[in-house]
């Protein structure tokens, strides 16, 4: 596998120091594995059960047990919804799915301390596989996060650097971190921008289908931040229907916290990419991104599926809260979202919702 620029093609080996291309644009990942049925490895009920399709076989895993959430349905306003409980991975989050997957790779090339910006919940995964494979990590966070989450990260032994400021100079920080003699040693192991993390939230979509007999339903909502969980996504359904497992991908439904939209923005104005935007306050911290830096490919696969990315107020985010918490499903804020948007779509079929983070992360008192 290659890490390929796809502005204007330039191609860098999978063990670059590199965090993004030289001409300023995102990696994705060139030469990863075909899905096959039979390279599936049954007697794995984790994650890496799909350990062939992530091009990582022959590495020992990184591995918590992360993956094979349950699917769970329930009734919302009439509605019936399959929820895919990811709050109940290893660390209480989704995160860990690319985690793992990003530590792995890391390991099996040598690397020994790992930096990342996150706003909880992907510091919380990264620190915690880092302890799990022996390395170190150095975590920059808003210094506005949840207390939860940040004593989560410290717990792993990770160490912590709270950042006044948007989302975007909490980035900042750690990729200057990474530079120069100071950062001599130091890789950049971000879950936005190095693609390993997408493949390793492809076996979301993997394991759906699995779940659902060898099929996968109408429509997936998740949260909106960065995008990943839904770009992860599409690009496991996308594998699906390459290998003639599947004959359509599901439409594909993100939703974003009304208080900081730009991906709402740029789909409403049938935009090709979106603009970066300074941060509204709302509860639901993990989609709080004023700057997603894979806008135009999250947007592309959404138009692709026929889906839609819609914005939500924070009174209907909390109500939804409420109705999933009087359902059993104790999730934070930002897993609220996507069900707060349930009543805006339309047309028949089976919708699953992704939970993406537990309420301990973030309790409302």
């Amino acid at each position: 596998m290659n890490l390929v620029c796809p502005v204007c093609g330039e191609r860098y080996p999978l063990d670059t120091e590199r965090w993004r291309c030289a001409c300023g644009g995102v990696f994705d990942i060139e030469g990863a594995p075909a899905f096959r049925l039979g390279d599936i490895m049954e007697n794995d009920t984790t994650m890496w059960r799909y350990r062939r399709m992530l091009g990582l076989e022959s590495e020992a895993p990184v591995t918590l047990g992360e993956g094979w959430t349950p699917l769970v349905s329930a009734d919302i306003h009439g509605r019936a919804v399959q929820f895919k409980l990811e709050y109940l991975n290893p660390t209480g989050a989704f995160k860990d799915r690319g985690a793992s997957a990003l530590v792995t790779l890391f390991k099996a090339q040598g690397v020994n301390r790992l930096v990342e910006d996150s706003s909880g919940n992907a510091g919380a995964a990264l620190a915690a596989y880092a302890a799990r494979a022996g390395l170190r990590a150095t975590l920059y966070v808003p210094a506005s996060a949840s207390i939860a989450k940040r004593a989560q990260i410290a717990a792993y032994g990770a160490e912590l650097v709270p950042i006044e400021g948007s989302r975007e100079a909490v980035a900042a920080a750690a990729q200057k971190a990474t530079l120069g003699s100071d950062g001599a040693g130091r890789r950049y192991a971000s879950h936005v921008y190095h693609p390993m993390a997408l493949l390793g939230l492809k076996t979301i979509a993997y394991e759906l289908w699995e779940q659902l007999g060898g099929r996968v339903p109408s429509r997936l909502v998740t949260p909106v931040g960065h995008g990943t969980l839904l770009l992860g996504c599409y690009l496991g359904f996308y594998d699906l229907l390459v290998a003639g497992l599947i004959e359509r991908l599901p439409q594909l439904y993100g939703v974003q916290a009304a208080a900081c939209a730009p991906l709402a923005q740029a789909y409403a104005a049938q935009a090709a990419d979106a603009q970066p935007l300074l941060p509204g306050e709302t509860l639901a911290e993990g989609v709080r991104i004023g700057h997603p830096v894979r806008a135009a490919a999250v947007l592309q696969a959404v138009r692709r599926t026929g889906g839609a990315i819609l914005a939500v107020d924070e009174a209907s985010l909390l109500a939804a809260h409420t109705t999933l918490a009087h359902r059993g499903f104790y999730v934070e804020p930002t897993s609220a979202v996507a069900v707060a948007a349930l009543a805006r779509l339309d047309g028949e079929g089976e919708t699953v919702v992704v939970l993406t983070g537990h309420g301990l992360k973030q309790p409302l008192t």
